[in-house]
């Protein structure tokens, strides 16, 4: 369920950054391993963002928070290992986020759009097929508790930068803490 072709286990760093002007921004992850591995993920300003509040969710929650949230996956001990040395650089489709193991480190996969298969048409006898995806992750990295939080400021500081108009941009910068809506009435509710 949880293996994916690239695994780096714990890493040295992880940092989203944003490049260009505002409006005309692109975004990536790097990811920084042991000796030989790294990583260049090039991800939309949605994934970022919505990737560092999940993030934001687990570490605040644990497991189940006791708020209605959903129980999030854990892994074994054994997902920590990794022993990947290569230098990836790819266009992520989808993201995935799992406890592993214990509460101090997060793990996340990565997806390459280049492997996803494509979609003819939606069908109503996949939905078997949307639970179990056909291609495992192409990465897989462990972050720890402090990596994550740090990962998570940067995230929101990066998305909430660009001043965009949108739902996405006014929600970056109320997480962000640059806007409180409840108090100086920046935007309509």
């Amino acid at each position: 369920m949880f293996a994916a072709r690239h695994n780096f286990g714990v890493i040295d760093s992880i940092k989203p950054e944003a490049m260009g002007t505002p409006g005309k921004r692109i975004f990536r992850i790097l990811v920084d391993g042991s000796a030989a591995a790294a990583a260049t993920l090039w991800v939309e300003k949605e994934q970022v963002y919505g990737l560092s509040v999940a993030m934001k969710r687990m570490l605040e929650g644990g497991q189940g928070g006791g708020r209605g949230e959903p129980d999030f996956p854990r892994l074994d001990p054994a997902a920590l290992g990794g022993g990947s040395r290569e230098a990836l650089e790819f266009k992520v489709s989808r993201l995935g986020l799992a406890f592993g193991p214990g509460e101090e480190h997060l793990t996340l996969f990565f997806h390459d759009e280049r492997e996803e298969p494509e979609e003819e048409g939606e069908d109503e006898d996949d939905e078997e097929d949307e639970e179990e995806p056909k291609v495992p992750p192409k990465l897989q990295v462990s972050v720890t508790r402090t990596q994550a939080e740090a990962f998570i400021r940067e995230s929101l500081e990066i998305t909430a930068s660009g001043r965009g108009t949108d739902a996405l941009s006014r929600h970056a910068l109320v997480a962000a803490g640059k806007v409180d809506p409840n108090r100086n009435g920046y935007f309509r509710h």
